[in-house]
């Protein structure tokens, strides 16, 4: 069931894009790989959060 009001739903589908947009553009970055698993793995989570946000609890 989903509990998150639409500006909630709205603001983790922000967050999940800029995460994942930092993601790709640090691979144009020199950063070392552990920064990189981090970006990753922060992106991620915003996108499970972003998932979790949509779900109607009907599959």
């Amino acid at each position: 069931m989903n509990y998150y009001s639409p500006a909630a739903q709205e603001r983790a589908r922000d967050a999940a894009y800029d995460a994942v947009e930092k993601v790709l553009s640090s691979m144009f970055e020199p950063l070392s790989r552990h920064a990189l698993t981090a970006r990753w793995n922060q992106a991620m989570e915003a996108m499970a959060k972003h998932l979790e946000a949509q779900d109607n609890g009907m599959e």
